[in-house]
């Protein structure tokens, strides 16, 4: 072999004896990473008053990932049921080393495990709801910690619902008094599919929406029909997943003018709410099957149209006067037709048995307040009957007359009822009248009187059973079984009959139409 070439191989040789040394000696003097065990927890931030529906605190998944300060995947977990749950709240050990810096991001409450690999993934991660009001298993939450120290043995992550919630309440004290406003539905509409847990949501294509949003109706909505001394309802709460449009009507400062033009595209990105109400005054009511309806925007001021996660829009609606007037945005009135004023009597007949006898007439005036209304009484033949101004009868002689109630107020709206009077041992009377108009929740009580008093005496029984089998009212009937008590529980109409056998040999049909 040259003498170079052996040389060449004997420093090869002492090279990679040093090096090797070298490696042994730095391994033995370098200082051991020290390995800390790390608890995550994972802590809402701005709790807000826990709903019925949906349970706004409740954790029952996590998905946890946990990036060193080089932005590589470090850990990640899927935790489910108790193992999300520990002594402090919902939390995660693992092994972290200490003093190095981490980026923990979470997710909360997507029912499954997100398969990502890199911070990239996460941020163009998208979570869908199935349906406007699926929280089943919980509401979406998210949190992150970007390119923390790690110091001690306790991380805290704070976790953001994804949502925010609509606290709606109703104030009625600035409607006139003759106005009737129940509200059926409140329905978030321009309601967001999706959201992206890492990055502000902000809706750009309108097929992004749910056809029908988050909806409260029928007894969900009956709170804000429960009116308190000062006018104000009860609370009902929405919710729906954030969506970020910004100011779109810069230097807007009034309310009643947020409103984006109708050939605006922007207007179909928006969030808004839509209630509909059933809607009687003196002079308009609601057309059956359609509704006065509400729209407005929530936001944080008169041009801002961004619904925030995670926070609370408290708002009270305040109708006043008929509750008619407004931008044509904010009421459809489409649904609302003008009302006649109906007057009707609690009898359309009077049978009288005797001069001298008396009964009341009562009147029922729709719409409007009875109490208010005028009225002026009269007879067509005061040698058979009378009447008061009160719409007390009084039999005079034999014979048949007809009585009269009119509406003091020009309007030519009237009633009658035709009174006959004879002498006869025999009668049969029914009580308040065979025409009974009273309000849902009302106890309207009906009772007979007749002579002989030992007549065969029967109450419909079938048609008592068949109202109550509709929903119209309960009923309970009197130990003597002259009398039925109805406890109306929902708006309808029914009938029911009274009937005496012989001598009287009379029956006798009620008509009850509850408001």
């Amino acid at each position: 072999m040259p003498i170079i070439s052996r040389l060449a191989a004997a420093c090869a040789i002492i090279s990679a004896i040093f090096l090797s040394s070298c490696s042994e000696t730095d391994e033995a003097f370098l200082p051991e990473k020290p390995v800390r065990k790390t608890t995550i927890q994972f802590r809402q931030i701005n709790p807000v008053t826990r709903a019925l529906d949906p349970d706004e605190e409740i954790i029952t998944d996590l998905n946890v990932f946990v990036f060193n300060g080089h932005g590589l995947l470090e850990a990640k977990a899927y935790l489910t049921g108790a193992s999300a749950t520990g002594q402090d709240g919902y939390s995660w050990t693992i092994d972290l080393v200490s003093n190095a810096r981490y980026s923990i991001y979470a997710c909360a409450n997507f029912g499954y495990r997100i398969d990502a690999g890199c911070i990239n993934d996460l941020e163009m991660l998208e979570y869908y709801l199935a349906y406007p009001d699926d929280y089943s298993i919980g509401m979406p939450m998210s949190g992150k910690i970007e390119n923390i120290l790690l110091e001690s043995d306790r991380v805290i992550v704070p976790m953001e619902r994804l949502m925010a919630k609509i606290s709606l309440s109703v104030d009625r004290s600035g409607l006139d008094e003759d106005v009737e406003f129940n509200i059926r539905s409140v329905k978030v509409e321009g309601c967001p599919r999706s959201v992206t847990p890492f990055s502000r949501n902000h809706i750009s294509d309108p097929f992004d929406f749910f056809p029908s949003g988050f909806i409260r109706k029928d007894y969900e909505t009956d709170i804000l029909n429960t009116v308190s001394a000062d006018g104000r309802s009860g609370e009902i709460c929405l919710y729906m997943l954030e969506n970020m449009q910004g100011d779109l009507l810069a230097g807007n400062d009034d309310e009643a003018l947020k409103v984006l033009p109708e050939d605006d595209n922007r207007q179909a990105l928006c969030s808004y709410i839509e209630i509909r109400s059933e809607y009687l005054s003196a002079s308009h009511y609601s057309i059956p099957g359609e509704h006065l309806i509400y729209r407005f925007y929530p936001g944080e001021n008169p041009g801002n149209f961004d619904i925030v996660r995670n926070c609370e829009y408290r708002i009270c609606i305040r109708p006043k006067g008929s509750g008619l007037d407004g931008l044509d945005w904010r009421i459809d009135k489409s649904g609302i037709g003008n009302n006649p004023r109906e007057l009707e009597l609690s009898y359309s007949a009077l049978t009288f048995s005797y001069i001298g006898e008396k009964t009341v007439i009562k009147p029922y005036i729709t719409p409007g307040n009875m109490e208010e209304a005028k009225l002026y009484w009269d007879s067509d033949d005061k040698s058979v009957a009378t009447v008061d101004g009160d719409g007390t009868v009084t039999a005079r002689g034999e014979g048949k007359c007809t009585v009269f109630c009119h509406l003091a107020d020009g309007s030519g709206v009237s009633a009658e009822c035709t009174v006959t009077v004879r002498t006869s041992p025999y009668y049969m009377k029914i009580f308040p009248g065979n025409f009974i108009r009273c309000k849902k929740g009302d106890t309207v009580s009906i009772s007979c009187a007749f002579y002989p008093e030992d007549s065969p005496f029967e109450i419909g029984i079938e048609e008592l059973e068949y109202d109550k089998s509709r929903g119209i009212y309960d009923y309970s009937i009197s130990e003597d079984g002259r009398s039925v008590t109805l406890y109306t529980k929902n708006r309808g109409s029914g009938l029911l009959y009274m009937e005496t056998g012989y001598p009287v040999n009379q029956t006798e049909l009620i008509v009850l139409v509850v408001d």
